[in-house]
């Protein structure tokens, strides 16, 4: 029995991971964002978004440190007017974040096509 229950488990189309649904969490969940917040991760959504092209540096094998630090740096100075470590750190965090949502995304949907 267990051994019908692990191959049924090894079937790729049986692993298809819904992502609409994920998607439509993610969003729910980043309501309850502080507006400051929900601002900032609409500029860092818009940056990621210009980068989700086939060999682009966000989808790299290790993306370089120095240019995920500098669109970080981009949104920063855009927004601030005073020297904010903890919102320079807070931005940091949120593009690594997005980083890994949509690599993440990026590897499902390949390993399908």
């Amino acid at each position: 029995m267990e051994d019908i229950i692990r191959a049924r488990l090894m079937q790729p189309e049986l692993q298809l991971i819904d992502e609409n649904e994920l998607e439509a969490d993610r969003e729910y969940l980043m309501q309850m964002y502080p507006a400051r917040a929900r601002l900032i991760m609409v500029m860092v959504e818009d940056a990621c978004d210009r980068l989700e092209y086939e060999g682009s540096p966000m989808f790299a094998q290790f993306p370089d440190k120095e240019y995920m630090l500098g669109i970080s740096r981009n949104i920063y100075n855009k927004i601030s007017f005073e020297d904010d470590d903890n919102l320079r750190y807070m931005i940091e965090v949120m593009v690594c974040n997005e980083f890994y949502v949509r690599r993440n995304r990026y590897k499902r949907r390949r390993k399908f096509f």
